[in-house]
């Protein structure tokens, strides 16, 4: 029996039909409550389907999943372990039963189908292989052989887990989308289990949700949730308002990365953004968005910051008294977002840039040691490289580099 999980309808999420139905399955009668809380603040109707013995029971259930669902309307299945084997088995092949799929996630099945079968194009497919942590993984390949026309039983042969290409772990070399996630052990996803691994989890969340959103014909307006926030933090400055942007789960945080400053949980981000943050900018504090990236669940702003140092701004420089220096750098922000509301922020800038702005680092103060291997000055940029990003050809490249 299918346990369900409601959420509430998002003004920021709009599908296409009015019913979206999400299947998580997988093997126990009960499954990792934060991943089905995930799906359902993301605006899914979320059932979990336990597996239980398998077998006919349950690929009979699978073939019944559309089943009282109206015209146009789709349901998306997520599913771990043997259960997503099978699943992967099951829709592998295109039958009016299950002909309202529009979505199928596999997360680390133990057998997986010919690398050169194609699915029905009616549907997305989605596979995630854990690579392994100690020995090296190995997964069932099925395979059904086929000789003048006829096709054979099937059989399944172990082959080892590849890294897959460029640093994603795309495997080149099958039809379908695979990802391969090295350094990780099978349950990597699952918050409950040790194996759980949240750089890996959140990847492929991603992907995930990206693929399940494609396939119900979601549109989703993330900029203007961003948009809202950064209202509050930039111009508004009412920390109340801003902490409403946040979710409350998972645990929100922001990470200044260069002085790791920000405050992880609410009450930490209260104790930030009210003390030392909203107070602390100048009133020559400017901001000019260079580019911005919108992905399924986040958001890459680069930004072009100039502001002149006439007040402490712990965030950037922490126990610095004001220095009366013009400042320009680019930040690079990475918003993470769950539910409609910002889940994280990490921030990046050229921290070496800032202090030599400032006059807290001299280039030409070399270490002894270093200035006699031929270190004449330290590689350190001004504001000439916060310029050079706005306009690229502004200033000269490689002065660095003697021999250029």
């Amino acid at each position: 029996m299918a346990h369900q999980y409601l959420a509430d309808s998002n003004g920021w999420l709009s599908f296409n039909h009015t019913t979206p139905r999400l299947y998580v399955t997988a093997e126990d009668d009960e499954f990792d409550p934060e991943t089905l809380r995930s799906w359902s603040e993301e605006g899914f109707k979320v059932s979990y389907l336990p597996m239980g013995q398998g077998g006919k029971t349950y690929v009979n259930t699978l073939h019944h999943l559309g089943d009282g669902l109206g015209i146009g309307e789709r349901y998306a299945i997520v599913a771990f372990g043997d259960a997503a084997s099978i699943c992967l088995e099951v829709y592998s092949e295109p039958k009016t039963s299950t002909s309202k799929l529009c979505s199928l996630i596999a997360y680390y099945p133990t057998s997986i189908p010919d690398p050169r079968h194609r699915f029905t194009s009616s549907f997305r497919v989605l596979v995630h292989l854990a690579q392994g942590t100690s020995e090296e993984a190995t997964i069932g390949v099925t395979r059904r052989p086929e000789v003048l026309g006829i096709q054979g039983k099937r059989r399944t042969v172990r082959k080892r887990v590849t890294p897959g290409i460029g640093v994603g772990g795309l495997q080149s070399k099958i039809e379908y989308p695979v990802y391969t996630y090295e350094g990780v052990d099978t349950g990597f996803a699952e918050h409950d289990l040790d194996e759980y691994d949240a750089v890996a989890d959140a990847v492929a969340w991603s992907r995930s949700l990206g693929m399940v959103r494609r396939g119900f014909g979601a549109e989703v307006d993330l900029e203007r949730v961003w948009e809202e926030h950064v209202e509050e933090a930039y111009h508004s400055k009412k920390a109340t308002k801003l902490l409403e942007t946040f979710v409350e789960q998972p645990e929100p945080f922001v990470n200044f990365t260069p002085t790791m400053t920000g405050g992880i949980g609410q009450a930490e981000l209260k104790r930030f953004y009210t003390h030392y943050f909203l107070p602390s900018a100048p009133p020559s504090f400017h901001m000019r968005l260079i580019s911005r990236t919108i992905g399924v669940d986040r958001i890459v702003d680069e930004l072009y910051v100039q502001f002149k140092h006439t007040t402490r701004m712990p965030w950037i420089l922490p126990d610095v008294p004001p220095t009366n220096q013009k400042v320009e750098i680019v930040i690079v922000s990475i918003v993470g977002m769950r539910g409609g509301k910002i889940w994280h922020e990490r921030i990046y800038w050229d921290q070496a840039s800032v202090l030599f702005q400032v006059g807290l680092l001299d280039p030409d103060e070399v270490p002894e040691d270093v200035k006699k291997n031929g270190l004449a000055m330290l590689p350190v940029a001004g504001s000439e490289a916060a310029r050079k990003i706005m306009d690229v050809g502004c200033e000269d490249g490689n002065d660095m580099i003697d021999e250029w």
